[in-house]
């Protein structure tokens, strides 16, 4: 499994640009907009973006150097650790409610997914939800942009 090396994020009038690479494939880091990012920050501002990118770098995702972009989101990573265990629990607890078969059609397509199963999946995405927006609440204030969405038509 591939894991996304970010050294830098970057919020210009076009999108959102991350300077990374990936980890399997040998390929030198390059600059590229990320237009999940992108809409999350048009639509959400920099509270939605600093969720996302904690979602990022708890899932797939690792801090490569020091630049100050990246640098504010290792408090939040600290934080994470502590707060699992609280996320595994809640999560742990709803799934010991599941029967075999249950269980057994959790990573189906919906269509196929029993009733319960359905629910414990919306149940999981709002804990992870309400997990990452907990976490991001731990990441210092950008340093001041040079660039913003907001002046080009997105939200802040």
């Amino acid at each position: 499994m591939s894991t996304e090396l970010i050294h830098s994020v970057y919020v210009r009038p076009q999108g959102v640009f991350l300077y990374s690479r990936s980890s399997n494939d040998g390929l030198p880091y390059r600059e590229w907009k990320c237009d999940s990012l992108t809409e999350v920050y048009k639509s959400e501002g920099q509270r939605g973006l600093d969720r996302e990118i904690v979602r990022m770098l708890c899932e797939y995702a690792e801090i490569k150097g020091n630049h100050a972009s990246m640098a504010r989101y290792r408090p939040c990573l600290s934080a994470s650790k502590q707060l699992h265990t609280e996320r595994t629990r809640a999560l742990d607890a709803e799934y010991a409610k599941l029967t075999p078969e249950d269980i057994k059609t959790i990573w189906l397509p919906d269509e196929k997914k029993t009733d319960a199963a359905r629910a414990y999946r919306q149940f999981a995405k709002s804990v992870d939800d309400a997990h990452y927006t907990r976490l991001a609440e731990f990441v210092a204030p950008p340093v001041a942009a040079r660039h913003s969405l907001a002046r080009s038509g997105g939200a802040r």
